[in-house]
């Protein structure tokens, strides 16, 4: 498909769901590092670390950070496993979670742009009384191999959802627009607009986030 039409698509996507955003109950940040780091033909350490505000800038109230081994099987499928371990502030304090995850990821590179999908299942384990459970991720993510503007910047769309395997149900679903620029070789910062959507006791709640990161990456994209 062309390139212009698949834009097009994501267009059309974004513009249904700007009354969500209109509506959002909420705002927020996302701030995000991503490390890639070569070790071998084959293998190679992925890192990630985040921060999340809402109330705009007022309430840092989640956080993780995790480190992963990657094995690239071809130039299209790459498995990782890993450990995450996240924060989340509670009005009784804050609460730890401990999370093996493991992933499926696929890649593919058109003419004028880039698509990957991530499949990943984490296994989450609660510090305290809350229920130990098991969630589905599907990431997309669609970047164009073209620049715009004078500054070069790349435009980016992504999608993702989360599906609760324990309760056997969908509650929580990003899409993200936005774009980025690689300073050096392997450095890269993004800028984005997240409309994030998440089910609370039954009732869907969206929040506006601005979403921003910093990745190293020793890898040909």
């Amino acid at each position: 498909m062309p390139l212009f039409k698949l834009w097009l698509l994501a267009t059309l996507l974004l513009l249904t769901t700007l009354p969500l955003a209109v509506n959002a109950t909420d705002t927020g940040t996302s701030h995000n590092l991503f490390i890639l780091d070569r070790l071998d033909d084959k293998w190679f350490f992925v890192g990630r670390a985040n921060l999340v505000t809402r109330d705009g800038t007022a309430d840092t109230f989640f956080g993780y950070v995790d480190a992963n081994a990657r094995y690239s099987i071809d130039k299209n499928w790459a498995i990782e496993a890993g450990y995450r371990q996240a924060y989340l502030e509670l009005p009784s304090g804050t609460r730890t979670e401990y999370r093996p995850m493991f992933a499926l990821y696929w890649r593919h590179l058109g003419d004028n742009w880039k698509f990957s999908n991530r499949n990943r299942l984490e296994l989450r384990y609660f510090e305290g009384n809350a229920k130990d459970r098991v969630r589905y991720r599907n990431e997309s993510v669609l970047t164009s191999k073209h620049t715009i503007t004078s500054l070069e910047l790349t435009p980016f769309i992504e999608e993702e959802f989360f599906y609760d395997l324990t309760d056997s149900e969908l509650n929580i679903n990003w899409l993200t627009a936005g774009v980025s620029k690689f300073w050096t070789k392997n450095f890269k910062w993004k800028l984005g607009y997240r409309l994030q959507s998440q089910k609370f006791g039954g009732e869907w709640q969206t929040r506006n986030v601005l979403v921003t990161g910093i990745s190293y990456i020793d890898f040909e994209l």
